[in-house]
């Protein structure tokens, strides 16, 4: 994993010099934290941070083609350039290295534009094309790698992350009223939003293009994806297990020991299986507690002694007052998912063993892994009709042992079913952001399902949240989280759910088989039974929050009570009197069913904590 940094200066005005752009990719080095180099040629330059993964003597960036007139550098992994390396040296090609990136180089010789579509892996890349005098930046199909951008009259700038892009004196900090109302309502910015007007994000499965013409955008992979309702059990886990172990065997590419993040949920111990297949040697497991109050060690232990892993458990006793500002100061945009607490613990712990792991991350998006799927599969405009048949269904668990009305899904076909999806996702409605920003704003809007992603033909209510999951929350929430956490320590994450492959077959299984009888990610739990110990594959899904009402009320009460006092920075862009009420709601209001609430609180309190470190 590495850090890319470039600029294309449009007009004759004065190019950033060679002591800001060391600045800028400076700003990146944990992310590449073995080696760092600079190319710059007329108007155009690329900077490159390298955390070496892949060719560890021969791989320093940017690559170039034959003629030394295609310059690439690479943040990410390519898992099937071995099998494009040989095509392209059957066509002629000359290599130099025995990198991934070059391969990107010689791919686009051959087929131009149409090579990103040829990628299999998590990457974000940054082509040069000197006879052309071009830029092509892309980002992988799922949003695992970030890019963030400025496109100004005078100069194009594109950066791994937003901090790096600050350092240019020029570029204004002016915060982005429509950014901070979806921060608000969904605890981040969605893509293409920062939370900086001046700054956009590049989204997934796309790629702009800078040349003569100007900034062109162009989607790679926006698949339209038909559920396949004749698709029985027995085959949908066939498919899958097959899927899986073919996206693990690919994931193990590497020139340096893998490791993998074991909670002993079963999203995260299905990785540890497969890749006990496929591993060539003892496979480095990580687990991460947090006390009596978020544990789950003993389960993922289960697993590490089945498949005799090097099996290391993290129990985190410092104070977590120390925590919370140190991510907070990493994270470069407003971020409020508490799990970004305990994935930064867990990285930092992970990097002294190894530079790679792999995670269990989009099995809860693919699979139906949160209980408010549930809720989402009685969807019915009427609310009544919702209610009773959740009724029915939960009766019947109780009495019988499974649901009645699984073969009636889905109850409808109502468009409803995605705009009660975003309901379920807010945190502040639309009124409440209305009182804190004194503006009337509609962020709803940034998440609507149009074109340019990826879409569930059909619109039952299940497809509708994993459409909106898999094209907003995975890629903004999750996976921002994973890679700023783990980056923050030369840390490479790695998710066998997110091939694309595996991604649009899971898509296309039946809801209904994916929450038979109300149970999460029945189909998962189905398919991974033998693989598991007794009791692992069943057993209710823990998560891997913060105890956020807790720290609020007790540790990191004085802290909250500081950082919004009268001085408060989120003074500036909220309502003070409405940020006065969730303070005074959240730690000395009665007790309430609301579980929003203390997570209310835990925004407003991360906005202000990146407001002192980004925030004019």
């Amino acid at each position: 994993m590495c850090g890319i940094l470039a600029y294309y200066r449009k007009t004759n005005a004065p190019s950033i010099s060679r002591e800001t752009f060391d600045a800028m990719l400076a700003e990146l080095s944990s992310r590449g934290p073995d080696d760092r180099s600079v190319f710059i040629h007329d108007a155009v330059g690329l900077g490159h941070t390298r955390l070496s993964i892949i060719d560890l003597v021969t791989g320093s960036q940017p690559l170039f083609n034959e003629n030394k007139d295609v310059a690439c550098i690479l943040n990410g992994e390519i898992y099937n350039f071995i099998e494009l390396r040989e095509k392209l040296i059957a066509r002629g090609h000359t290599f130099r290295s025995n990198s991934d990136t070059e391969v990107i180089v010689h791919l686009y010789e051959e087929a131009g534009e149409e090579a990103f579509s040829r990628l299999d892996g998590m990457f974000a890349v940054v082509i040069y094309d000197l006879r052309r005098n071009l830029i092509l930046v892309a980002r992988d199909r799922l949003g695992e790698k970030p890019v963030y951008y400025h496109d100004s009259p005078e100069l194009f700038l594109c950066g791994s992350e937003l901090k790096a892009l600050l350092k240019y004196p020029k570029l204004s900090r002016e915060i982005d009223p429509e950014a901070l109302a979806s921060y608000l309502q969904s605890l981040y910015v969605p893509a293409p939003l920062s939370i900086f007007k001046s700054v956009k994000k590049l989204e997934p499965g796309h790629f702009m293009k800078l040349g003569r013409d100007g900034l062109q955008f162009r989607s790679f992979w926006s698949p339209h994806i038909q559920v396949n309702e004749s698709l029985s059990e027995a085959q949908a886990i066939e498919g899958l297990r097959e899927r899986l172990s073919e996206s693990l065997r690919n994931r193990l590419i590497a020139d340096v020991p893998l490791g993998v993040f074991l909670s002993g949920g079963i999203d995260s111990s299905a990785v540890v299986a497969f890749m006990a297949r496929h591993a060539p040697s003892r496979i480095k497991t990580y687990s991460v507690g947090f006390g009596a109050q978020l544990s789950e060690l003993p389960f993922a232990r289960r697993v590490a002694d089945k498949y005799d892993t090097d099996h290391t458990e993290i129990v985190v006793e410092s104070k977590l007052s120390d925590q919370v500002p140190r991510v907070a100061a990493y994270y470069d945009e407003p971020f409020a998912d508490t799990s970004s607490v305990p994935t930064y613990v867990i990285s930092r712990e992970a990097r002294k063993h190894v530079k790679v792991v792999l995670t269990g991350d989009g099995g809860d998006e693919l699979f139906a892994g949160y209980e408010s799927y549930i809720g989402q599969k009685y969807y019915s405009p009427s609310r009544l009709m919702s209610g009773l048949a959740r009724l029915v269904d939960s009766a019947a668990s109780g009495t019988f042992g499974r649901t009645l009305l699984d073969g009636c899904y889905p109850f409808s076909w109502d468009n409803g079913a995605y705009g009660r999806w975003l309901e379920e996702k807010r945190f502040f409605n639309r009124q409440e952001i209305r009182a804190l920003m004194n503006h009337d704003l509609r962020p709803e809007a940034h998440f609507s399902s149009g074109a340019g992603r990826l879409s569930i033909a059909g619109g039952d209510p299940l497809s509708a949240a994993f459409q909106h999951d898999i094209n907003f929350y995975l890629p903004d929430d999750l996976l921002k989280k994973v890679d700023m956490a783990s980056m923050a320590h030369g840390l490479e994450c790695r998710a066998p759910f997110l091939d694309h492959r595996l991604v649009e077959f899971a898509l296309s299984i039946p809801p209904r088989l994916k929450l038979r009888n109300n149970v999460s990610k029945y189909l998962l739990r189905k398919a991974m039974e033998p693989d598991l110990p007794e009791g692992i594959a069943w057993r209710e899904k823990q998560g891997f929050g913060a105890p956020i009402a807790g720290w609020l009320s007790l540790e990191l009460k004085p802290l909250v009570n500081d950082a919004l006092g009268d001085r408060a920075r989120v003074h500036e862009v909220l309502d003070r009197s409405a940020v006065r009420a969730i303070l005074r709601e959240s730690l000395y209001g009665a007790e309430t069913a609301d579980w929003r609430r203390p997570f209310r609180l835990w925004i407003v309190l991360m906005l202000e904590l990146w407001m002192r470190n980004y925030a004019n």
